[in-house]
C-alpha cells in the first residue's frame, strides 16, 4: 500500500475485528496531530471569514500598533471560487439519459452544497461529503465534513471506516463512527467520547450500520492550497501596516527645548501654543512610502495567483475590456486545471449518487436506476450581442438547442407551465404572421375562372 502524502487523519488497521477497531479508534483519537489541525482550522476560518482578527492581532501587540483595527482581506474565498469553476453553474445530472425532476427535489440543496464542497476540497487538499435522510421532510440532506479521520485495513488503499467530531465541551468530545460491511461482518455505527466510552445512536441499540456501506464520499487533491491562506495572512498584516502608515502620516508631535512638565500642552487650531525661548515644535512623519507598500501587497497576491494558475486583473489597470477569445487565452492554465478537476469530480459524483440511491431505497422514498451521468457546464466567456445571437441561431438551426432550452437560457427560473404558455404564444404569433403574408386569391378573379 502506498502511504506517500497520506493525511494525518489516516489510520491503518491490521484487521477489522471489533476489538481491534475500537482500540485503533481510541489510539488515533488520542494521537491527533495538533499542527495539522491548526492549519486546517486557520484555512476554514479564512474561507468563512471568521475570527480573522485573532490571526492578525498577534502581530500588533504594542500600544502604538493597536491604534487601528486589523484589516483582513477576503482573499481565500475569492481564490477558491476563481480556481474551482466546475460547479460555478449547476451541472446537469441524468438518470437513464434524462434529468429526473423527482431526484432533483429529493436531493435538497445539492447544487449549493457541492459548490462549497469543491472549493473546500481544493483549499484543504481533501474533504468529505455525507448523505443523510431527513425523515420529517422525506428528502436527502447533505453535510460537508472538513475534519474526518479515515481508517484503513493494511494493504488496502480505500478507507473502510470514518469518524468525526460532532459535539465538544470543556470536559468531553463526542465523535461518530461509521464502518462498512466486510466478509460477513456487519459494519458499525456508534458514538464515542475521548474517554473510550461508546454510545448507541438513537434508534440503533445494536450499533450496526443499517446501510452496509458508509454514507460518506470524498475528494482528494494531490496537495492543499495553504499557500493561499499564508498569502491572506501576509496581505492582512500588510494592509494593517498600511492603515497604520496612513494614521502615522499625520505625524508625531515633537517638542524640543521644553521641560517635561511643560510638555503637557493642548494643541488644536483653536489653541495658541506658547513656547519658551529656544524651544521648537513640529510634527514628524515616518519615511515609509505607502504606494510602495501597496505594490508589495499586489506582488503577494499576484505571485499566489500565478502559483495556482490564476490571474488577477486590478481595477486601475485601465484599457478596453478583453474579448471572450482573449480571456480564454489568458485563462488557459485554469481551464487546463478544470479539465483534470472534471475527471476527479465525475468519479466523486458516481460514488455520491451510489450512496444517495441506496439511502433513498432503504427509506422507501424512491427506487432509482444505476444509470447515472453528470454533465458539467462548459465555461462561457463574454460575447457581443451579435456573437451571442449568431451562436444561438446556429444551435437552433442545427437542432442542438430546443425552443424550450432557449427560453431557459434567458430565464432559468421559468416553470414548465410558463414555458408552455410562452411557446403557445410564439406559435400563435407565427401562425398570424404566416396568414398575414400568404397570397390572397382575388374574389372576382376566381369567379371569372369558374365561368
Amino acid at each position: 500500500m502506498l502511504n506517500v502524502g497520506r493525511s494525518v487523519n489516516t489510520v491503518v488497521l491490521p484487521e477489522y475485528s471489533e476489538r481491534i477497531v475500537l482500540e485503533s479508534v481510541m489510539r488515533a483519537n488520542q494521537e491527533d496531530n495538533e499542527r495539522k489541525e491548526a492549519e486546517k482550522k486557520t484555512a476554514l476560518e479564512f474561507y468563512f471569514n471568521d475570527n480573522l482578527d485573532n490571526h492578525l492581532a498577534q502581530w500588533f501587540n504594542s500600544d502604538s500598533l493597536k491604534q487601528v483595527p486589523t484589516f483582513p482581506q477576503r482573499v481565500v474565498p475569492r481564490f477558491s471560487r476563481a480556481r474551482m469553476m466546475l460547479y460555478k453553474s449547476p451541472p446537469k445530472r441524468f438518470i437513464n439519459g434524462e434529468e429526473d425532476s423527482n431526484y432533483r427535489q429529493l436531493a435538497y440543496k445539492l447544487d449549493s452544497k457541492t459548490r462549497i464542497f469543491s472549493e473546500l476540497a481544493w483549499l484543504l487538499g481533501s474533504c468529505h461529503f455525507k448523505t443523510s435522510v431527513d425523515e420529517r421532510n422525506k428528502r436527502l440532506f447533505y453535510e460537508i465534513l472538513p475534519n474526518v479521520r479515515e481508517y484503513y485495513i493494511h494493504g488496502e488503499s480505500e478507507p473502510f471506516a470514518y469518524s468525526w467530531e460532532i459535539e465538544k465541551d470543556l470536559s468531553k468530545k463526542i465523535n461518530v463512527f461509521w464502518s462498512e460491511d466486510r466478509d460477513g461482518l456487519p459494519g458499525m455505527h456508534f458514538r464515542f467520547d475521548n474517554n473510550g466510552k461508546r454510545y448507541a445512536v438513537e434508534g440503533n441499540p445494536e450499533m450496526i450500520n443499517p446501510y452496509g456501506i458508509n454514507p460518506v464520499s470524498r475528494v482528494e487533491f494531490p496537495s492543499n492550497a495553504y499557500d493561499v491562506v499564508r498569502s491572506a495572512v501576509q496581505i492582512g498584516i500588510a494592509m494593517t501596516e498600511i492603515a497604520l502608515g496612513v494614521r502615522f502620516k499625520l505625524g508625531q508631535p515633537v517638542f524640543t527645548g521644553v521641560d517635561e512638565g511643560q510638555s503637557q500642552i493642548k494643541s488644536g487650531i483653536d489653541n495658541a501654543i506658547l513656547l519658551p525661548e529656544g524651544a521648537s515644535f513640529q510634527y514628524v512623519s515616518p519615511s515609509g512610502n505607502i504606494l510602495e507598500m501597496i505594490e508589495a501587497v499586489k506582488a503577494f497576491a499576484n505571485q499566489t495567483a500565478e502559483n495556482n494558475h490564476l490571474r488577477i486583473r486590478w481595477g486601475e489597470s485601465g484599457g478596453n475590456a478583453p474579448s471572450g477569445e482573449a480571456l480564454r487565452i489568458l485563462e488557459i492554465e485554469n481551464l487546463e486545471s478544470r479539465q483534470s478537476d472534471e475527471a476527479m469530480f465525475r468519479e466523486w459524483e458516481q460514488s455520491r449518487y451510489k450512496i444517495d440511491r441506496l439511502l433513498l431505497d432503504k427509506h422507501n422514498l424512491i427506487n432509482l436506476s444505476e444509470n447515472y451521468a453528470v454533465d458539467f457546464e462548459e465555461i462561457s466567456f463574454p460575447m457581443s450581442p451579435q456573437e451571442e445571437r449568431n451562436w444561438l441561431d446556429w444551435k437552433l438551426d442545427k437542432g442542438i438547442m430546443t425552443q424550450k432550452e432557449l427560453l431557459l437560457y434567458f430565464n432559468p427560473d421559468m416553470t414548465d407551465e410558463e414555458i408552455q404558455n410562452k411557446l403557445g404564444e410564439v406559435r400563435e404569433e407565427k401562425k398570424a404572421e404566416s396568414e398575414a403574408t400568404a397570397p390572397q386569391r382575388p374574389t372576382f378573379g376566381g369567379l371569372r375562372n369558374l365561368g
